[in-house]
């Protein structure tokens, strides 16, 4: 089975890299095949413009119409091409991304902008539609804070995600994993996370296995 990990943070070295390692190691021990998209290191462009190699109309720029007309006429840019193929590839997409100003960071927003494109992920196609996604993300607050009575959950923060993006494009959303307060971590908590995190992903995929026992490795 396939995985993709769609990852922004501008630090391979931080507790997002880490993580980010975390799946790549475990889920390739567990026999998946994984690839990623590192959106820094790639100079991924954040900006839903000049995403086509022609226009359909140049006087008025839709985007939801230049997207499905990209579609029909093959005129998206290579590095769109590339990220559908890789998301149409997986049975498991992994979002891991720290939380920050209560939402994801601008580049991986600019990434589903850019990649969940009108008539293929909603719109009249749904090359995402089944598919398993799992956010894995950070904060800088405990979770103490993150209750209602204080202000809010990470669910309901990212609820614009989970019901319309995911939602809307038929995938089935994975319980997130989130680990609180990461900068205020010690080392011992930090290998605890980590280990939490490795469990996590052997259960979520075993129990996707469970389900689709044609797609599993041998």
């Amino acid at each position: 089975m396939n995985a993709h990990i769609v990852f922004t943070h501008p630090n391979l070295q931080s507790f997002n890299g880490q993580m980010r390692n975390i799946a790549i190691q475990t889920l390739e021990e567990l026999g998946w095949n994984v690839s990623v998209s590192d959106l820094h290191q790639m100079k991924f462009k954040a900006a839903a413009d000049d995403d086509f190699t022609s226009l359909y109309n140049e006087n008025f720029f839709d985007l939801q119409k230049e997207q499905s007309m990209a579609l029909q006429n093959h005129s998206f840019n290579e590095d769109i091409k590339r990220e559908h193929q890789l998301l149409h590839e997986a049975d498991l997409i992994i979002f891991q991304f720290p939380v920050w100003w209560e939402s994801m960071p601008a580049l991986m927003k600019g990434y589903i902008d850019r990649v969940f494109s009108m008539g293929w992920a909603y719109g009249g196609g749904k090359a995402l539609a089944g598919k398993s996604v799992l956010v894995s993300t950070t904060t800088g607050a405990p979770d103490f804070v993150w209750i209602p009575e204080n202000r809010w959950t990470i669910k309901d923060t990212f609820k614009h995600l989970f019901i319309g993006t995911f939602g809307l494009c038929g995938m089935q959303s994975l319980e997130p994993f989130i680990a609180y307060g990461a900068k205020r971590m010690t080392e011992e908590d930090k290998k605890l996370t980590f280990e939490k995190y490795k469990q996590y992903l052997k259960e979520v995929t075993e129990n996707m296995s469970k389900a689709n026992p044609a797609n599993c490795v041998s």
